[in-house]
């Protein structure tokens, strides 16, 4: 099957490798370069990445569009660059984390459905809410501090709420962009509570 010149079967091999190396290259940045710190960064990068980006392909699946993730190479080389200029004039890491995007193609139709893409947009940084507050509440309530499994929960927390808020910004190519489009409320209530428990968690 293809679609606009897209053989189908061929994206889904290259949707794994373009996750894998947006995965890697975050992996890197949010660990600041330092080894000892993955372990922290891991469990984090794949809520906070990987789950947003799979739920807004199966949203846009449940529409009945045709999804995949694709990396931007651009994005990647300029996060690399950034994290690696800041990590040396400053010492840590600056993130950018626009890295790639869930391309969506509805083949049979002609029009913009504001409503399917600002679910669709509003999908990710929703997962990143939810998976964010669990995991603050989890490491502030329930685990002792400075252990291990707070330490992972906590990055956890701290990188899935600042990657939902970060994309709620209503700047395209932002998810916030095409949320706002849609409902000017439902980007409103997502954006302040991903800013409210970024701020207290």
């Amino acid at each position: 099957m293809s679609l606009s010149g897209i053989k189908i079967e061929d994206s889904k091999q290259q949707e794994i490798e373009d996750l894998l190396i947006s995965f890697i290259v975050l992996v890197f940045v949010f660990s600041n370069f330092e080894a000892k710190a993955i372990l922290y960064v891991v469990p984090a990068v794949v809520t906070a990445f990987i789950f947003h980006e799979l739920a807004h392909r199966q949203i846009a699946r449940k529409y009945g569009y045709v999804a995949f993730y694709k990396r931007w190479d651009f994005g990647i080389i300029l996060a690399l660059g950034v994290a690696i200029l800041t990590k040396l004039t400053t010492g840590h890491s600056w993130v950018f984390a626009a890295l790639g995007a869930v391309y969506i193609y509805a083949p049979y139709q002609y029009w913009e459905d504001k409503e399917a893409y600002g679910k669709i947009s509003l999908a990710g940084p929703l997962t990143n809410i939810i998976v964010g507050i669990v995991a603050g509440v989890i490491s502030k309530y329930y685990l002792t501090p400075y252990t291990i499994s707070w330490a992972v929960l906590r990055y956890t927390a701290v990188v899935n709420l600042w990657l939902a808020f970060f994309n709620l910004l209503p700047i395209p190519p932002l998810d916030g962009y095409k949320v706002l489009r849609w409902n000017t409320g439902y980007w409103a209530i997502a954006i302040g509570v991903a800013y409210l428990f970024r701020s207290i968690l």
